[in-house]
C-alpha cells in the first residue's frame, strides 16, 4: 500500500476516533512500536474524556512570536507587565509588541496570515480568533502579509481609519510621527473606513490619513518607494514559500516551515507521515529544552526553547521509534486546535514542595504519544472560576498511579520530566529527567495543576525586558468591526484561584478537590502618553499635504474627473461621504468571518481599557483548501473607535529565526 494511501485511511480512522470522543480515543493495545503492551489506563479515564473543558471558545485564539531580531518586548493584556520576547512566545488577546530602535518582529497568525513589526512600534492584538484578526497600530511600521489562500478576515486600525485587506498581498501601513496613517499595497487591494464611507486601495498606491477616527481626510498618491524593510519581507516570503511540511501538515497548523531545516519526514508504517528533528542533542527529548509560562485562560504553557518549537508541542503527539524522537502531526483532514501543551501532569518525590499541598516534592510530565487520552486543565469551567473569585473546578489526584504502565513513553528511558515543586514555572527551574524508580507510585494529577503561578511566571524567558520604545500619543482607534466579546479575569484572579487551590487538601487518594473563591482582585492598568516615535520606513522629507488639498471620504475627489476611481488618482485630501455608499442605514457590514455594527462613532478611553460590549465576530466557518474568499462589504456601516495599548514601554529581546504561528483552543490529536 503507498504512503499516500496509509496517510489517508490512518487519517479517516482518526477522524471516527474523534468523532466517538471530544478526546481521542485511548490507544486499546497501549503499545508503543518497538515496546511491550503494558496494562490499561488508570481509573477516571472515560470520565475525564467527557469533560467539555479544552475545546475551543471563540476569541481564545493564540499566536506564535515566530522571528526576532534586537529588542522586543511583549506588554500582557491580563497584568500589564512588560516582558521580554522570545521565539515561540504565545501571544492572546489584549496583548501588545513593543521594539525598540533596530528591531523587528514576525508574529505568525496562521499558515497564512503575517504581522510583520518594524523598529520603534508598537501594535495591540484586539481580537484573535481562528477565523478573524484584528490589530490596533499605534506607532511606528508594520506589514500584514497574506502569503497563501485563506478564509481568514484581518482588520488593522489607526487612530484615523480602519483597513481590511481584500484577499492575498503586501499591506504597508505607518503611523508617523505627526499621527498621519501611510498605507501601502505592495500588492493585493484593501479597503479603507471611515464613518462616512470607504476607498478602495489597489496595488501600486499609498493613501496618506489623518485626523481623528470620527471625521479623517486622506490622500491616495503613487506607492512610497520600496526600502530595506520591504526587501527584508520579500527575503521572508521566499523562506516560508520554499518549506515542503505542508505536504505532511494539515494548513490547520500554523509553524511547520521551521521543520524542513531541523528534521526530516520519514514514513512510519503505524502512523504515516512523521517528523524526526536531528538538530537535537543526544538524550534529548520532547518537553524539556524550554519553560513553563502562565498564560491568560489556558494556564500553565509550555514555551519551547527548540528554534521550530511551535507546531510540535502545541499540535499532535509524539513517539519513540525508528531510532529517535518522532512527531506525529495527527490526521490531514479535521480542524486541529491549538493546545498549551500535551502531556500528561503527575507528582513524585517524597516531601511537599513550598505552597503545594497535594503531597509531592516534584511535578513531572510525560508527552502524550498518538492516541493517548489528552486531558485538559484549562477551559470556561476553570476561567469561570477565577472571574468568581475562586474556582469552579479543581483538581482530582490518583495517588499510588502507574505512569508507565499508562502512558507509553513513560517507559522510553529520559522520555519523562519533572522539576521541584517549588520550581515550576519559575524563572530558572532545572527542568530534570526522571529515572523508572523516581516515577514509582506517583500521582497523577487529573485537572488544574495544583500549583500557583508567580510574577515570574509571566516570563517568557530568563532575560530581563531592556528597551527604549514609543509613547504612543494613540488615545483611540478608528474600528469597522468588533472583536468577539470575551470575558477576561485580570492575572490577580487567576493567581487567587491557584492559590487556594495548591492550599486545598489531596490527602485522599481519586479525591477531587475544589477551591472555593472570595471576591476576585480587579486589575488595573494604566498608560502613560508622549511622543511618538516617527514610523520606520516613512517617507522621508515628504509631507503628504505638501502638493495636494485633503478630500473628505465619500465626497467628490478633487481633480478626479467623473468615474474616476479614488485608488488611481494623486488628487488632493478627501473625506468619504458617498463615494463607497450612504452610512445613514444601521445595515451591518461583514467580512464573512465578523460582523460589525452600524453605530454611531464612538471614542472610547485610553487604549489600554477594554473593549465594550458590541456585536462579535460571527461563528468560524470551517477553511477550504486552497480558495481564497475575498468580499468586499456592502456599504452602510460606520466604523467605531476602540481602545488600544499604550504607555511607556521597557523591553528585551532575542535574535531570532524563522516561523510558526497559531490558532487557539484545545483540540485533539
Amino acid at each position: 500500500m503507498g504512503t499516500g494511501m496509509t496517510r489517508t485511511l490512518l487519517s479517516l480512522i482518526a477522524v471516527v476516533a474523534a468523532i466517538a470522543s471530544p478526546s481521542l480515543a485511548q490507544d486499546q493495545s497501549g503499545q508503543q512500536p518497538g515496546q511491550q503492551s503494558g496494562p490499561q489506563p488508570g481509573p477516571n479515564d472515560q470520565t475525564q474524556q467527557q469533560e467539555p473543558d479544552g475545546q475551543y471558545e471563540q476569541g481564545r485564539g493564540v499566536a506564535r512570536i515566530s522571528v526576532l531580531n534586537g529588542e522586543v518586548s511583549v506588554r500582557r493584556g491580563d497584568s500589564g507587565d512588560v516582558v521580554a520576547a522570545a521565539i515561540n512566545g504565545p501571544l492572546m488577546a489584549n496583548d501588545s509588541i513593543l521594539t525598540s530602535s533596530s528591531s523587528r518582529a514576525e508574529i505568525q497568525l496562521d499558515w497564512a496570515n503575517l504581522l510583520r513589526v518594524g523598529p520603534n512600534s508598537e501594535v495591540r492584538f484586539t481580537g484573535l480568533d481562528i477565523r478573524g484578526y484584528q490589530i490596533q497600530v499605534a506607532a511606528g511600521t508594520v506589514i500584514f502579509r497574506i502569503l497563501r489562500p485563506s478564509q481568514a478576515q484581518a482588520e488593522l486600525d489607526t487612530p484615523s481609519v480602519a483597513i481590511h485587506p481584500l484577499g492575498q498581498g503586501t499591506y504597508r501601513i505607518s503611523v508617523r510621527e505627526d499621527g498621519t496613517s501611510e498605507i501601502t499595497v505592495r500588492n493585493g487591494e484593501v479597503e479603507i473606513f471611515s464613518p462616512h464611507g470607504s476607498e478602495r486601495l489597489a496595488a501600486g498606491r499609498t493613501m496618506y490619513a489623518r485626523g481623528p477616527a470620527s471625521d479623517p481626510e486622506f490622500q491616495v498618491v503613487d506607492a512610497i518607494a520600496p526600502d530595506t524593510w520591504d526587501q527584508w519581507n520579500n527575503e521572508r516570503d521566499q523562506y516560508l514559500l520554499r518549506s515542503r511540511s505542508y505536504e505532511h501538515v494539515s494548513r490547520d497548523v500554523p509553524g511547520v516551515e521551521d521543520l524542513d531545516q531541523n528534521g526530516r519526514w520519514t514514513n512510519d508504517p503505524n502512523y504515516g507521515s512523521v517528523w524526526q528533528p536531528t538538530n537535537v542533542d543526544p538524550g534529548w527529548a520532547p518537553y524539556q529544552n524550554g519553560r513553563w509560562v502562565w498564560e491568560d485562560y489556558y494556564g500553565w504553557t509550555w514555551v519551547s526553547a527548540d528554534p521550530w518549537g511551535w507546531a510540535p508541542y502545541h499540535y499532535g503527539r509524539w513517539f519513540f521509534g525508528g531510532g529517535g524522537w518522532c512527531w506525529y502531526p495527527g490526521p490531514v483532514f479535521g480542524h486541529p486546535y491549538w493546545a498549551p501543551a500535551y502531556v500528561g501532569f503527575f507528582g513524585w518525590g517524597g516531601g511537599f514542595g513550598v505552597g503545594i499541598g497535594f503531597g509531592f516534592g516534584g511535578l513531572g510530565w510525560v508527552p502524550l504519544a498518538p492516541f493517548e487520552a489528552f486531558h485538559p486543565w484549562y477551559g470556561r469551567g476553570y476561567y469561570a472560576g477565577f472571574r468568581a473569585g475562586g474556582l469552579a473546578r479543581g483538581t482530582t489526584i490518583v495517588n499510588n498511579a502507574n505512569i508507565t504502565s499508562m502512558y507509553r513513553n513513560a517507559r522510553v528511558n529520559g522520555g519523562v520530566s519533572g522539576v521541584s515543586a517549588n520550581q515550576f514555572g519559575r524563572s530558572g527551574a532545572q527542568i530534570q529527567s526522571l529515572n523508572h524508580a523516581q516515577i514509582q507510585q506517583a500521582g497523577l494529577v487529573r485537572g488544574a495543576v495544583p500549583v500557583a503561578p508567580g510574577r515570574s511566571s509571566l516570563q517568557m524567558s530568563n532575560r530581563a525586558s531592556s528597551g527604549n520604545f514609543p509613547q504612543s500619543r494613540a488615545q483611540s482607534f478608528a474600528s469597522h468591526t468588533q472583536a468577539p466579546q470575551v470575558s477576561h479575569a485580570s492575572f490577580a484572579q487567576q493567581q487567587r484561584g491557584m492559590q487556594q487551590l495548591s492550599h486545598s487538601d489531596f490527602s485522599t487518594a481519586s479525591r477531587g478537590v475544589s477551591a472555593a473563591g472570595n471576591a476576585g482582585v480587579q486589575s488595573s492598568r494604566s498608560a502613560t502618553t508622549g511622543n511618538a516615535s516617527p514610523g520606520a520606513g516613512s517617507a522621508a522629507g515628504s509631507s503628504p499635504g505638501s502638493s495636494h488639498g485633503w478630500n473628505r471620504f465619500g465626497e467628490p475627489i478633487h481633480g478626479a474627473g467623473s468615474g474616476t476611481s479614488p485608488s488611481s488618482t494623486s488628487g488632493g485630501w478627501q473625506r468619504s461621504e458617498s463615494t463607497r455608499g450612504s452610512v445613514s442605514g444601521s445595515g451591518t457590514r461583514s467580512y464573512g468571518g465578523y460582523a460589525g455594527s452600524g453605530q454611531a462613532i464612538r471614542i472610547s478611553p485610553p487604549i489600554v481599557q477594554q473593549r465594550s460590549s458590541s456585536p462579535g465576530y460571527q461563528a468560524p466557518r470551517s477553511s477550504t483548501s486552497g480558495t481564497t474568499t475575498s468580499r468586499a462589504p456592502s456599504s452602510g456601516s460606520t466604523p467605531k473607535s476602540s481602545g488600544g495599548s499604550s504607555g511607556t514601554s521597557h523591553a528585551t529581546t532575542s535574535g531570532g529565526h524563522p516561523s510558526g504561528g497559531g490558532h487557539g483552543g484545545g483540540g485533539h490529536h
